[in-house]
């Protein structure tokens, strides 16, 4: 008999040192409100935490390249758009030096009023960007 009360007693104690590690790894779980705390509680869960983790810096940088995408392209339409509002200046400009009550006065100013477009153009077209700062794509020759 005292056999069987000793494995008895044994089994017991075993069941107890079971449950409360079940219980610690429970409470460990609940305070710090993580599922896994290290790898080897589950290589699966863990490693599938990893892959996410991973998932999430890629997205991460390629929302940071898209929005430098989108900067880039506003500056551009910006650009265009200032571009295109001189050259319809320096249109209109050239069209009314062909107005044959103009003499050359008149055509001189509009030569200055030119020249000074064509120099915004240059301006505009040399903008700086997030790609290119402070470098000059187009000169201004005389």
């Amino acid at each position: 008999m005292r056999i069987a009360t000793s494995n008895a007693y044994d089994a017991q104690v075993d069941a107890i040192q079971r449950r409360q590690t079940e219980l610690y790894d429970s409470q460990n779980q609940l305070t710090t409100g993580l599922r896994v705390s290290k790898a080897s509680d589950d290589p699966a869960a863990a490693a599938r935490a990893e892959r996410a983790l991973a998932s999430i810096g890629r997205t991460e940088a390629t929302q940071r390249a898209v929005e430098a995408s989108s900067t880039a392209m506003s500056l551009t339409e910006s650009a265009l758009s200032d571009a295109n509002d001189l050259l319809q200046q320096a249109r209109e400009a050239v069209l009314a030096t062909g107005n044959a009550t103009y003499g050359d006065d008149e055509r001189a100013d509009m030569a200055r009023q030119i020249r000074a477009i064509r120099s915004q153009l240059l301006g505009v077209a040399n903008r700086a960007d997030a790609a290119r700062t402070g470098q000059l794509v187009f000169e201004h020759k005389n």
